[in-house]
């Protein structure tokens, strides 16, 4: 026996020794959950700023010089406009010749373009139709401004519409300041655009006169006002950035709650000893260090269990063999006292022999419930429920404890019904419940010098009732029933489906026993 228990001492520690948890290593900042989190709020936060700012300059570089050139061969109003402010100011303090020149390369250029110049003192000096405009000439009404070697021929250019009536430009032979200020005013507006340049100066008149050009509209890369294009645009690409700030999101809690479901499962799915197997370890994050955690606690209750089977096959081979061996020297020691009956003893030596006797049957007992509870405990104690009179057997046990109950000067109270009360039980079984409760009575309830044994309703069942007025349970028992035959009680109890409550108090203890089932008349 000594070299077994070295031998399971041993084979324990080194299962401990296993189980020890290994050292941790330190979490990597890039693998924490809080890390990802962190890095997907400041991608909520710099969404706006940062985002919207970036769809804003994709669409004025991508979508905005994308335009196609044979709808808008001049370009948009900005460009031309530019374009034209930057040729008179390049034409500063040149002569009319060159001027002129450079008008005329600007109209090979842009053939579909009209273009005109009034010099200082006001009189058209050149005019350059385009393709699309056809030029008509007329007499000015008020002759007096016309000057000697100028010409005195007003021109009208016709732009062509598609719908409604032609555009119509008039460009007199000599401008006045009047017209000149209201044609200047109407100019933006006007179809064709019609850009107006002071030569030299841009929007400064350095006394050089200045030059026009006009383009028909539909030659002009078109802007939408509305800016429906550009809403459409940028709302699909922040509705598409929002999406996939969703999707990132979605994932990212999905995996976590996927993870935490597969912990989860593996909890509440335990193996045929009722402890759940280990979970794979898939990262070394947080959650990865809960699963280590719970895998280690696995590991544990499972070192627990296999060791708690072991000494409870210890202490059951221990009861057994220490039940076997104290048979042999009890039965000699009974002999030898059946001898001393049978000699001239004196009063002392009788009061000391009964003593002894008592004793005795003490230590069977005691004997006897070891056995019983090994054998309860370990599955081997074989009960045949049958349906049976309860209160009759619980008449005939009280019959036998009568004796006794008188000898220890107990005030008995009987109230059992005439009626049979009817349970599957074990009849061996059963008396020996009876007669450990009876016997746990005279031991720790002797003060009260009181039994009662009746019936009560409990559940709407019909429970058997074995009251006292001893001392009720202790405090410091730890249980609500001491010694070893009130465990052999709660066994049997339980083998044969029966229930049990103890109500404790100072003025005694009340034990109900009544069926888990319904009760039944006998011969149902």
């Amino acid at each position: 026996m000594i070299s077994w228990l070295r031998k399971r001492k041993v084979k324990r520690m080194e299962r401990n020794a296993t189980l020890q948890p290994s050292v941790r290593p330190k979490m990597k900042f890039g693998r924490s959950l809080m890390t990802r989190y962190m890095l997907l709020i400041l991608a909520a936060v710099l969404f706006v700023p940062v985002v919207v700012p970036l769809v804003a300059s994709v669409f004025i570089v991508v979508i905005s010089n994308t335009s196609d050139s044979i709808d808008a061969p001049y370009g948009n109003a900005d460009n031309i406009t530019n374009l034209w402010v930057s040729e008179s100011k390049k034409l500063d303090g040149a002569s009319d010749q060159n001027i002129n020149t450079r008008m005329k390369q600007l109209q090979e250029k842009y053939p579909r373009s009209a273009m005109y110049r009034v010099n200082a003192e006001g009189r058209t000096v050149l005019i350059l139709g385009g393709e699309d405009a056809r030029v008509l000439k007329s007499k000015p009404s008020d002759t007096s401004q016309v000057m000697p070697g100028i010409s005195d021929t007003d021109v009208t250019l016709k732009w062509p519409s598609a719908i409604g009536e032609d555009e119509e430009t008039l460009i007199p032979a000599a401008w006045t300041a009047n017209y000149a200020i209201q044609f200047m005013k109407k100019a933006p507006y006007r179809d064709p655009l019609t850009v107006v340049a002071y030569i030299g100066g841009g929007n400064e008149n350095k006394g050089q006169g200045f030059m026009v050009i006009e383009v028909p509209r539909k030659f002009i890369q078109k802007t939408s006002s509305s800016g429906v294009v550009e809403f459409i645009y940028f709302g699909v690409v922040m509705l598409l950035v929002f999406v996939l700030f969703i999707v990132l999101s979605i994932l990212f809690f999905a995996q976590i709650r996927k993870r935490l479901v597969h912990l989860q499962t593996a909890m509440a799915a335990p193996d045929h000893e009722g402890i759940p197997n280990p979970v794979h370890i898939r990262r070394s994050d947080e959650i990865g260090h809960l699963e280590e955690s719970f895998n280690q606690m696995v590991y544990r209750l499972t070192d627990s269990i296999q060791r708690e089977r072991e000494e409870e096959q210890l202490r059951k081979r221990l009861v057994a063999g220490l039940s076997h061996d104290l048979r042999t020297p009890l039965t000699v020691i009974r002999g030898h006292m059946h001898a001393l009956h049978k000699e001239n003893l004196s009063e002392q030596g009788i009061r000391a022999l009964d003593r002894m006797e008592k004793k005795m049957q003490d230590l069977s007992e005691l004997i006897d419930n070891m056995l019983s509870y090994n054998l309860l405990t370990s599955g081997r104690y074989t009960l045949k429920l049958e349906q049976k009179d309860v209160l009759r057997m619980v008449r005939e046990a009280v019959a036998s404890w009568y004796p006794v109950w008188e000898k220890e000067d107990f005030e008995i109270d009987i109230d059992l019904p005439d009626d049979p009360l009817i349970w599957d039980v074990d009849e061996q079984g059963m008396r020996r419940v009876m007669d450990n409760l009876f016997q746990n009575v005279v031991r720790h309830a002797a003060s009260g010098k009181y039994i009662r044994i009746s019936t009560e309703q409990v559940q709407d069942k019909t429970a058997v009732v074995i009251e006292d007025h001893g001392p009720g349970i202790q405090p410091d028992s730890g249980t609500k029933g001491t010694g070893l035959g009130l465990s052999i009680v709660d066994l049997l109890i339980r083998e044969m489906g029966l229930r049990k409550r103890v109500d404790s108090s100072e003025t005694g203890v009340r034990t109900y026993l009544y069926s888990g089932e319904k009760d039944r008349q006998l011969g149902e």
